[in-house]
């Protein structure tokens, strides 16, 4: 079942100053998946494209080249989508969190998702987590992954004994 990476995984992900255990998790998320489709949305796909600014070609080279990744566009299947799912839940108490263009491209997102099968969305966005909670999708950030085994462990500096 394909998965979702949102703009903030991505901009994570390609970012290579990130280190430590947040790299380690990002790392093990792409092993993880390193046999599933990974659906990469277009409005997603936009919000990480403006914030790598002059290295927008090479990383979307990188994501085209990749046999992992897929960009999605939001397409006629994730219109009807979105569309059925801001009916359900584009109510007051969403109204007043939310901006209402966030909220669309929120739903975007998460239609895109839906309409192509996917089970999980990876994402820091917590306004991405409050609207998936009343529907069949997880939402996953990066804190909640767990850091590989092989991360953990961790390699002493031990001199040889000298006899």
């Amino acid at each position: 079942m394909p998965v979702v990476f949102d703009a903030n995984i991505l901009i994570d992900l390609f970012n290579e100053r990130i280190k430590g255990d947040r790299r380690a998790k990002l790392d093990g998320l792409v092993q993880q998946h390193a046999k599933t489709r990974i659906i990469i949305p277009t409005p997603s796909l936009t919000e990480y494209l403006i914030r790598v600014g002059k290295a927008r070609d090479e990383l979307m080279a990188r994501l085209t080249a990749s046999r992992s990744f897929i960009i999605e566009p939001f397409d006629q299947r994730a219109a009807t989508e979105c569309a059925l799912l801001l009916a359900e839940n584009w109510d007051k108490a969403m109204r007043g969190k939310v901006s209402r263009t966030k909220f669309k491209f929120d739903w975007q997102i998460i239609a895109i998702a839906l309409s192509r099968g996917a089970s999980t969305i990876y994402s820091d966005d917590d306004d991405l987590h409050r609207a998936a909670r009343k529907l069949p999708l997880k939402v996953i950030a990066i804190d909640q992954l767990p850091i590989p085994d092989a991360a953990r462990q961790h390699k002493l500096a031990l001199k040889p004994e000298r006899d």
